[in-house]
């Protein structure tokens, strides 16, 4: 199936000193080089959201979208401005700062796809909302629960019929504070 990517590289960067988090260095290249590498191959198209002027996106061979508000609304913000942009039927999410994503990731995820709209990754630990493959319609209900004030990525979900896949946690954790760079 063609899948489209979406990766989130906005936010504040609160955890990180208010860094680009996208751009922080970690095993001598940016985060979000090691995602693209990671989820290139498994998808047709890639748009990233960020929320923030910065010319190194401009090098990226991707469509980069800023959200449509600089309220710093969180993730759905950004999935909201670039499911405009989405022509496939599914659509994978995740964040830039998870450079250990599984090669399978999609195959994985999809299979939730078969009982549910959105299939969302989970570890031993704790789900992992913003890792998700979903019916690429049922994102545009974004726009609403952001409108209603919601911002709650668990409480959209919520909205939706979902699965959980489960990955090893190594593989879907995340770098928040510059102490876990490498």
């Amino acid at each position: 199936m063609d899948t489209t990517a979406i990766v989130l590289a906005g936010g504040r960067g609160s955890r990180m000193n208010y860094q680009e988090k996208a751009w922080a260095i970690h095993r001598g290249r940016p985060l979000i080089r090691h995602v693209l590498d990671r989820i290139s191959p498994q998808v047709t198209h890639i748009i990233i959201s960020r929320n923030r002027p910065d010319p190194r996106y401009d090098d990226l061979p991707y469509t980069c979208l800023a959200d449509d508000s600089d309220r710093f609304d969180g993730p759905l913000a950004g999935i909201a401005t670039c499911i405009s942009m989405v022509t496939t039927p599914l659509t994978l999410v995740v964040p830039c700062d998870t450079p250990n994503l599984p090669a399978d990731l999609v195959d994985r995820l999809n299979v939730g796809l078969q009982q549910a709209d959105i299939c969302i990754a989970t570890d031993e630990q704790r789900d992992q909302p913003l890792i998700m493959l979903a019916k690429s319609g049922s994102l545009d209900s974004t726009s609403d629960y952001l409108a209603t004030g919601g911002r709650s990525v668990t409480g959209w979900l919520d909205t939706h019929r979902i699965e959980r896949v489960r990955f090893n946690a190594p593989l879907l954790a995340n770098i928040n504070e510059a102490s876990q760079l490498e």
